[in-house]
């Protein structure tokens, strides 16, 4: 996680769990597949500016790195994080019963950067 609402929502999680008995670790540079891990939970946080919790996607990538950790793998949504955030947790059995499969099409960079014409600004 790299912008700034990102970040925001990280340190409101990492708070969150503080307050809920836990000791809460940032891990989101280490690319494991989640950002805190707060006890045997492995948590990824999603940070957004609506004032709704909106959709999310999870990478097959994700979920393969996940590997055995799969059963506590949490989302906590923070939403109207510009204003007065509020924080939606989406527990392990919700997020893998409810996940909806949306085929993607991507453009590899080896092909973008082999194929792709540049053009001088």
């Amino acid at each position: 996680m790299s912008s700034i609402t990102e970040q925001k929502a990280i340190q409101i999680v990492m708070n969150y769990e503080k307050s809920q008995g836990r000791e809460p670790k940032d891990v989101s540079k280490t690319k494991c597949g989640y950002d805190i891990k707060s006890g045997e939970r492995c948590i990824e946080v999603k940070g957004q500016s609506s004032k709704r919790a909106g959709w999310i996607w999870i990478s097959n990538s994700i979920v393969r790195k996940l590997g055995k950790d799969l059963s506590n793998y949490y989302i906590y949504i923070v939403y109207d994080i510009n204003n007065k955030p509020k924080l939606k947790i989406l527990e392990p059995d919700v997020i893998f019963k409810n996940l909806k499969i949306d085929t993607l099409f991507l453009l590899t960079t080896a092909v973008i950067n082999k194929h792709g014409k540049d053009v001088e600004l």
